[in-house]
């Protein structure tokens, strides 16, 4: 279990160009879910309230209650491991206190992110259930 959640950090001379720019746009923003499908009809949109995850490179990440207006409103913070499955780094496996499971990423941009949530590797069992979440970048600012 340690290496599947082995970090990105340091690891850049192994990295093609193409992971190197899915790693990079990932990890140097803070991603605020502006959309949520759970399926069966039941679908949220987020305008202010949302939730925010933030990816590092060593691995870890953070997720919080948070908003679209206030940057500093971070509430609840929990926090998470993840890695990549897949080759071609378009599944994401999270795993931590309130945080399971896998991210297939439909799209990735400097602004927006896609994804599915499934149970299990998509990769693995396609046809599974599925959540589908969409995000929107906020820029990290280092003090």
């Amino acid at each position: 279990m340690l290496a599947v959640l082995s970090s990105c950090e340091g690891r850049s001379g192994y990295l093609d160009e193409g992971q190197q720019t899915t790693v990079t746009m990932l990890t140097d923003v803070e991603w605020l879910m502006s959309y949520a499908d759970y399926g069966y009809g039941s679908v949220e949109t987020y305008d202010d309230e949302t939730r925010i995850y933030k990816f590092d490179k060593t691995g870890k990440g953070w997720f919080a209650s948070g908003s679209f207006t206030d940057i500093s409103k971070k509430d609840d913070v929990s926090y998470y491991q993840w890695t990549f499955t897949t080759e071609n780094f378009l599944v994401i496996y999270m795993t931590g206190h309130s945080v399971e499971g896998y991210w297939y990423i439909e799209k990735l941009t400097p602004n927006e992110l896609w994804v599915q949530w499934t149970q299990q590797d998509p990769a693995l069992h396609p046809n599974q259930d599925k959540d589908i979440y969409k995000f929107k970048a906020r820029k990290v600012i280092k003090q």
